[in-house]
């Protein structure tokens, strides 16, 4: 068998240290700010914060899912005396109003909490189709407009450059 070696790094220039390559005129300059950061890494942050408090909202949400869906298991035990139910203390039916209260209070404030993606966007919009708003006295205008509000932020802070996109 004859081997032969290709000398794959002679055909490529080199290039001075933090110059990038140009590939028919792909890349345009970076413009950096002040701080040295591009536009993309300032919409990232900004898109970060959003997710941060989207994630606290949603955690807030499903806790109070969780605590009625327990509520109910724990009622749903006790009902027929086994012994698992005898684990926790009896409940009073009017707590679990309580309970209901408190999600859809959460629920409100998740769909008013900034999105920070459009998957974010795409569920609030289905909770607004399946009319999830009925019970909680939050009108649905308010969803649309903060709805058209995520909208309008995303499209305003993209996470890619428009120049790089094809």
């Amino acid at each position: 068998m004859i081997c032969e070696i290709i000398q794959l790094s002679a055909a490529r220039p080199k290039l001075a240290k933090g110059e990038r390559p140009k590939i028919g005129g792909l890349y345009s300059p970076i413009v950096r700010d002040g701080e040295g950061l591009t536009e993309t890494a300032k919409n990232s942050r900004l898109r970060s914060d959003r997710l941060d408090a989207w994630r606290g909202a949603n955690a807030v949400m499903r806790y109070w899912h969780i605590c009625m869906k327990m509520e109910s298991a724990i009622s749903y035990v006790q009902r027929f005396d086994v012994p698992e139910g005898k684990l926790h203390p009896v409940r009073e039916p009017k707590d679990h109003g309580t309970l209901i209260e408190r999600y859809r209070l959460a629920w409100c404030h998740l769909m008013l909490t900034p999105a920070p993606d459009m998957r974010s966007v795409t569920w609030k919009q289905a909770q607004l189709k399946a009319e999830n708003y009925k019970y909680t006295g939050l009108p649905p205008a308010r969803i649309e407009q903060a709805i058209a509000d995520d909208i309008a932020f995303l499209k305003a802070h993209p996470t890619r450059r428009k120049d790089l996109q094809q």
